[in-house]
């Protein structure tokens, strides 16, 4: 696979495979399954896209139980079966990408090329 999967510039196919897992993911969870269990799940060939599935569907089930539920990181832990140690790396990694995405958006936006100083 030649696509940049850090970037997320998939192709037709690459994007249905993505989705489709994510969705398995989450139906699993709904379903009762432990995060890791709702993973083993989806077959994905490719290990580093699996990965990236992996980590945008933890991802997605933290802002969904914690910052649209409300749910404490402690609950989340216990609901999801995953250490808090991993739900905090990647919570911490989502802060990341939302404020990464937040300022290449207003770059475009507004014409920067990046921050100039004086």
């Amino acid at each position: 696979m030649s696509e940049n999967i850090n970037d997320k510039n998939f192709s037709e196919e690459t994007d249905t495979i993505y989705r489709e897992s994510i969705e398995i993911i989450r139906s699993n969870i709904s379903n009762g399954a432990h995060f890791d269990h709702a993973c083993e799940l989806i077959t994905v060939q490719d290990k580093k896209l699996k990965d990236l599935i992996i980590d945008d569907a933890l991802k997605i089930e933290i802002a969904e139980l914690h910052y649209g539920k409300g749910l404490p990181f402690t609950d989340v832990s216990k609901k999801l079966c995953v250490s808090m140690e991993r739900l905090v790396k990647a919570n911490t990694e989502m802060i990341d990408d939302i404020q990464n995405t937040a300022v290449e958006i207003y770059e475009r936006q507004s014409g920067n090329q990046g921050l100039t100083t004086q």
